[in-house]
This record gives C-alpha cells, structure tokens and sequence, in this order.
C-alpha cells in the first residue's frame, strides 16, 4: 500500500511540475505580445494634408515626405523612431500615455519577477526548472529597466486611472455604446 501511495504521490509532483513549467511558457510567451489599437495610429502631417498609417504597417506603408509626426502612444513612438530613425520631429507623447504605459510595464516587470522568484524555486525541486526559469528572469530585469520610475502610479490611483483611460481608447475608437432605448431587449457583448 505504501509503494502505491509512493508511487501515486510522484506521478502526481511529475505532472505538476510539468504544468508549472507551461504555465512559466506560456506566462512568458504571453505578456510579450502586444497587439496595437486604433490609438497605436501614426499621423504624417505634409502641408496640410494629414495620413494616418496604423503601426502594424508602418514599415511597409514607408512615408517619405513629411512635415511632422503625431503619436498618442509611447509604443507609437518607439516604432516610428525605430523604422524613421530619431532624426525626425514626433511629437510629444501625452502624459496620460506616459503614465499608462510606465505603470503597465511596472506592474508587468513585478508580475515577471513574482514568476522568476517561483521558477527559481521549484529549480531547488526539479532541476528541469533550469530550462524554463531565465524566461521570466530575463523579462523582469528588461523590463524593469525600461520603466520611468517618475511615472508609476499607486495602486489606488492606477485603478482610477486605467478606467478613465481605457474610456479614453473607446471613444478615441469611436465605439461609444448605444443608448439604454436602443439596448432593449438584447443582451450586452
């Protein structure tokens, strides 16, 4: 009875362990995608005349000739100084933008070292942790790095904000909701 319980016991670590080592994966693989909104748009301004090219295609719709640049996002920014080079005039990024994304990437980089923390831990139970603990580790330390420490907000504060601000991508969007008369009798998406 006890080598059944015994046995029982390790089949039991050995798929836990393994779902511990997808869930460091898939956690890593996860939080590194970043999918672009209508307020990831690029604005080239040419003497007076304004194109709008969104960021996912901003290295193939290459403008040449332009007056100015127009980001609302610090991620918008990067890619066009990345594609344009820092040469050109991009306009200043809205200080909401700013505290949004420094405080999303701080609480990113906490969430990624809370994973490297525990990754490196379950190495002391298994060593074939070794394998997927510098994931994480890696993204907390870059990530970390890339944050403005002068634009992190507190928890409290953040709350409010995100919601303010994720009002502010909806109707930047122009998706505003419907009225309440228009909403009887059909459920809401």
């Amino acid at each position: 009875m006890k080598k059944i319980i015994l046995v029982l016991s390790l089949f039991t670590f050995s798929i836990l362990s393994v779902n511990a080592q997808l869930v460091l994966v898939v956690q890593a693989v996860a939080s590194s995608i970043k999918t672009p909104n209508q307020l990831d748009n690029v604005t080239f301004y040419t003497n007076g005349d304004s194109v709008v090219v969104s960021v996912a295609k901003l290295k193939k719709e290459k403008v040449t000739h332009f007056d100015s640049v127009k980001v609302q996002t610090l991620y918008s920014a990067q890619r066009v100084a990345k594609v344009y080079g820092d040469s050109i005039q991009v306009s200043d990024v809205p200080e909401n933008a700013l505290y949004y994304e420094h405080t999303k990437k701080y609480r990113n980089a906490r969430m990624s070292t809370m994973f490297a923390v525990s990754g490196w831990t379950l190495v002391l139970l298994n060593p074939y942790f070794l394998i997927v603990a510098p994931l994480p580790t890696i993204q907390a330390i870059t990530r970390d790095k890339s944050v403005d420490k002068a634009y992190v907000m507190n928890g409290k504060e953040w709350r409010a904000f995100k919601k303010e601000y994720k009002a502010y991508r909806k109707s930047f969007k122009g998706k505003k909701e419907k009225s309440n008369e228009e909403n009887v009798g059909y459920a809401k998406l």
